[in-house]
């Protein structure tokens, strides 16, 4: 992945919302860190940036030492965000199939 594109002057004001976030707890801070790593590499490409609202929705779910555990492993791979998506859908049908064996 090429990191050394040319960013937009005004693509952090992009980012900010209206009403700007208040980290006030340790899993608001890793999940901004997610949040923050998806955005650099969706400069320059179709994909619209990710707001915290939609992370913080996809990982509702999941305890903070499995956020940092998930972080790392998304570090891992070639594409964090690829990583990312990937392994929550990876969680979410093995969440399915464990419910409907249960029934």
């Amino acid at each position: 992945m090429n990191l050394n594109m040319d960013i937009p002057k005004n693509y952090l004001e992009k980012l900010k919302s209206k009403r700007p976030l208040k980290i006030t707890s340790e899993r608001q801070e890793c999940i901004q860190r997610f949040v923050d790593k998806i955005n650099l590499e969706r400069i320059g490409t179709k994909f619209k940036p990710a707001t915290w609202r939609q992370i913080n929705g996809l990982v509702a779910h999941v305890k903070i030492r499995d956020l940092y555990w998930l972080f790392k492993e998304c570090e891992r791979g070639d594409f964090f965000s690829k990583k990312f998506f990937g392994i929550l859908k990876n969680l979410r049908a093995k969440k399915l199939n464990f419910a409907t064996k249960s029934i």
